[in-house]
């Protein structure tokens, strides 16, 4: 624990004497930002999902979006898990509908 201790201060000291700065230009930043096509697809997804009816959307939304598991989404919403597999089921097929074979919408 003090070696730890002690490769920090020296850390520490260098970066406050201006050794441990490297000039940006050195490295390469990445752009981790999803493109604007990204975004428009998702945005395009998000409103097919609104568009659905009540339940299905609510059950997509606890799974797909909120990444809760079947058993949990099927808590919160009060029905068997059952009825969150066939409400999914019915979503994805709602979607697939809307949707050419590229996978942009239609």
């Amino acid at each position: 624990m003090a070696r730890r201790l002690w490769l920090n201060d020296i850390r520490a000291q260098k970066v406050r004497h201006g050794y441990g700065h490297v000039p940006v230009e050195d490295h390469e930043v990445a752009d981790n930002r999803p493109s604007t096509e990204t975004n428009i697809l998702a945005r395009q997804v998000f409103d097919m999902i609104q568009a659905l009816p009540t339940a299905q959307r609510m059950t997509a939304l606890l799974v797909y979006v909120e990444g809760r598991p079947y058993r949990e989404a099927a808590e919160i919403l009060d029905i068997p898990i059952g009825t969150v597999m066939s409400r999914l089921a019915s979503v994805r097929k709602a979607i697939a509908a809307q949707v050419d074979e590229t996978g942009n919408p239609k």
